[in-house]
């Protein structure tokens, strides 16, 4: 048997540190999304709670849990794990992080279609931003047909 203090190693203060680091991310998203009143997107807000549930997750699976198999191991010899199921949960693993960098930069680049589609091919080569409503082109100053009411843009992490 493993005594519980063999827990505590180099390991177990880094994933724990790497948890500090990821709930304080979620909380400064947050209180970043509070300070500009609900405008940032949600993806930002999302992203850092499923970086926070995954560096817990990654925390206590290579401490309590590999602690509690390991001296269950020891307490029941004859007790096998089958061959397939490592190579099983390392595809998982490696499907799900995959997975995860696919959706964020698909998500990114939808986004960066979108605000590129929204500003029009004159709009892109100055560094102004475009007016957000018909009232803010009518308090410009600005008239014409050719002024039409722009969308607003998708709020996003880079707003």
């Amino acid at each position: 048997m493993t005594p519980f203090s063999a827990i505590f190693s180099s390991d177990f203060f880094i994933y724990l540190g790497f948890v500090v680091l990821a709930v304080a991310g979620l909380v400064l998203a947050i209180s970043y999304r509070r300070s500009q009143e609900g405008k940032v997107s949600l993806f930002l807000l999302l992203t850092t709670a499923l970086a926070t549930a995954y560096y817990t997750l990654q925390w206590l699976f290579n401490s309590f849990v590999v602690f509690l198999v390991s001296n269950y191991m020891v307490s029941h010899p004859d007790f096998q794990v089958p061959n397939w199921t490592m190579i099983v949960l390392n595809y998982l693993v490696l499907a799900l992080n995959f997975g995860g960098l696919t959706a964020w930069f698909a998500v990114r680049k939808n986004r960066a279609e979108r605000v590129v589609l929204a500003q029009g091919p004159e709009e892109t080569t100055t560094e102004e931003p475009a007016p957000e409503s018909a009232l803010d082109v009518e308090l410009s100053g600005t008239t014409g047909d050719s002024t039409a009411p722009a969308e607003p843009p998708v709020p996003g992490p880079e707003a």
